[in-house]
């Protein structure tokens, strides 16, 4: 008896992912889109900040993207891990948009590039703070806890882009 009551406190204390036999996505369909998007516009930036690191000649561009670079890889293995999380599957694949994006500013070098990538990083950033505030109020805890988390380190890289970007100009 003893044995049997040790299993089952076990498997009710037990703090792996929970059991979906079915493998169905355990959020919304706006919470399953968040986390699609949101993958794929980190994966377009750590691409976009890779082409500065041979594009640029700015140190200060230069070393704002290696930042990029390390925290949206950090961002895409959280990213992942929340969809895997919650049955959710994500492509590793970029849009049409965002593989034309790279293609066009791969063909630019030096203050054109510079301005060019930092203005990408802008209009990235403002619609993804919009999806992650929305994010914030989802109905899955994990997801909104995530989005919440991520929101401030969000902002200061926008805001640091902003700011690199005033005194190229």
């Amino acid at each position: 008896m003893g044995l049997i009551t040790l299993a089952l406190v076990e498997g009710c204390t037990d703090s792996k992912r929970p059991s979906n036999y079915n493998n169905e996505s355990t959020v919304n369909a706006r919470e399953e889109a968040f986390l699609k998007d949101a993958t794929e516009a980190s994966q377009a930036v750590v691409k976009i900040s890779d082409l500065a690191m041979s594009n640029s000649k700015d140190r200060q561009v230069i070393q704002f993207a290696k930042v990029m670079m390390d925290k949206h890889t950090q961002l895409g293995v959280d990213l992942k891990k929340l969809a895997t999380d919650n049955f959710v599957t994500s492509e590793d694949s970029l849009n049409t948009a965002h593989q034309q994006l790279i293609t066009d500013l791969g063909k630019k070098q030096a203050k054109r590039f510079d301005k060019a990538y930092l203005q990408e990083i802008i209009d990235e950033y403002e619609p993804e703070i919009k999806r992650y505030t929305f994010a914030s109020h989802y109905p899955n805890a994990n997801v909104a806890d995530f989005a919440k988390q991520k929101l401030s380190v969000l902002q200061a890289q926008l805001d640091s882009a902003k700011a690199i970007a005033a005194v190229l100009k």
